[in-house]
């Protein structure tokens, strides 16, 4: 496993990130303006002016008018789907982690953590902040003593919605080439498109892009009721799905766990729902076959009960955007219109010591164990395990069964005083 330089320091403080913004305007200003913090602090204004200003109008406006990579999809021998069948050892651990790429203190904790884990595999579900520019990239993932770990066997990562505020150039040319599977040479092979499959004879983990699509490019109409983007799948993902992983094989009725950067449903404020990627996939497995689905984007650890909405398919809803942005408590106020309200059982509310005047929640990730024909995920912060839940997959009929264990000296409260079991029932 790929070690971590002990020298390495984070750039940045969890106060650069304090009221962050979906606006790419605001985001591509907050990244030149950190350039001449950290690059020439003494007079971090006149080098904005005579350095940055510029640069922040050249870098906005070719991302909002310039074209989006051209988006990739998996050619030759390599499709994207991998055995995770262990080998020498009869388990399978994978450590995920969204919203991570912070380059803070927190962020190298969480990192630290992970590797703790010894993961077989590790992938990142997209955000690399503040608009995944080049230097951003490097000093999250690639430069030598970044702080991401990669797995032992493989390393993957999604596309997020930053990223896309710089039309995904790095996240494709700098990021995915250094991931993959680790190969006989030692060497990572390369994540050649923005999605993929590990599979074992129970289970299929399907990492599916919805950040390519989440940026829309006429600022005004995007900001219209109904009019934003919908974070829906590039035809060269379904085209994926159906021809290459057969996911709409009446007779596969492996486990499923979907990862994705953006949620299917939430119950909060200021957040959307993103409902096309759920109609799609029913179009492939039908509506009632249920999953486990993990996404990010909000900045917050939270779990629903079993949720089907409109078209979509039947999805246990668990949001890790916990990873490495700050956890601002106070953007926590519920949403009674959204369809995820009614469904939310527990959302991470702990205040971390010392924030009182301005309350701050906790960073953590997930870590898959698969073993037979059961998955177990637990979830951490940066202090050890908080619960974990336990699915078995039943592949003669496609269903799944959950249960879940919740230490009794948690300090985590469910909503509503629901049951814990209204999680996985």
């Amino acid at each position: 496993m790929e070690q971590q330089d002990i020298n390495k320091q984070p750039n940045r403080t969890q106060d650069d990130y304090f009221d962050m913004t979906h606006s790419p305007l605001l985001n591509h200003l907050r990244t030149e303006t950190k350039k001449s913090k950290y690059e020439t602090p003494a007079n971090k204004i006149g080098d904005f002016l005579a350095k940055r200003l510029w640069t922040w109008f050249y870098y906005y406006f070719s991302s909002r008018l310039g074209r989006n990579y051209p988006y990739p999809t998996y050619t030759g021998t390599d499709k994207g789907i991998y055995n995770i069948k262990p080998t020498d050892t009869d388990t399978v651990t994978i450590a995920i982690v969204a919203d991570w790429g912070t380059d803070t203190t927190q962020s190298f904790d969480v990192a630290r953590k992970m590797e703790e884990h010894n993961p077989d595999y590790t992938i990142h579900l997209g955000d690399t902040y503040y608009v995944g520019a080049p230097h951003e990239i490097e000093q999250n993932f690639t430069k030598p003593g970044s702080p991401w770990v990669r797995g032992s066997k493989g390393s993957f990562a999604l596309l997020g919605n930053h990223e896309m505020y710089a039309r995904g150039i790095a996240f494709f040319k700098k990021l995915l080439p250094t991931l993959g599977i680790k190969d006989e040479t030692g060497n990572y092979a390369g994540q050649k498109a923005g999605f993929f499959c590990l599979e074992n004879e129970h289970w299929r983990i399907l990492g599916l892009d919805t950040g390519y699509y989440s940026i829309g490019k006429i600022p005004i109409i995007e900001l219209l009721p109904g009019c934003g983007p919908d974070s829906h799948f590039d035809k060269k993902l379904i085209q994926w799905l159906y021809e290459d992983l057969k996911l709409n094989d009446a007779n596969d009725k492996r486990g499923l766990l979907i990862l994705t950067h953006q949620q299917y449903i939430t119950a909060f404020k200021d957040e959307g729902e993103y409902l096309v990627p759920a109609e799609q996939l029913a179009k492939l497995i039908g509506k009632t076959r249920p999953v486990v689905w993990i996404w990010g984007h909000e900045h917050k650890f939270s779990i629903y009960e079993k949720a089907q909405v409109n078209g979509g398919i039947t999805a246990y809803g668990r949001c890790i955007g916990h990873g490495g942005m700050p956890i601002e408590l106070n953007t926590f106020e519920r949403n009674s219109n959204s369809h995820g309200n009614s469904k939310l059982v527990m959302v991470d509310t702990r205040p971390q010591p010392g924030s009182d005047t301005y309350p701050l929640g906790y960073n953590g990730y997930t870590v898959l164990t698969l073993q037979n024909n059961q998955l177990e995920i637990g979830y951490f912060d940066v202090n050890g395990k908080l619960f974990s839940e336990l699915w078995t997959a039943d592949t003669t009929t496609g269903d799944i069964k959950g249960s879940i264990d919740v230490p009794d000296s948690t300090a985590l409260k469910t909503v509503d005083n629901k049951p814990w079991t209204d999680a996985v029932k």
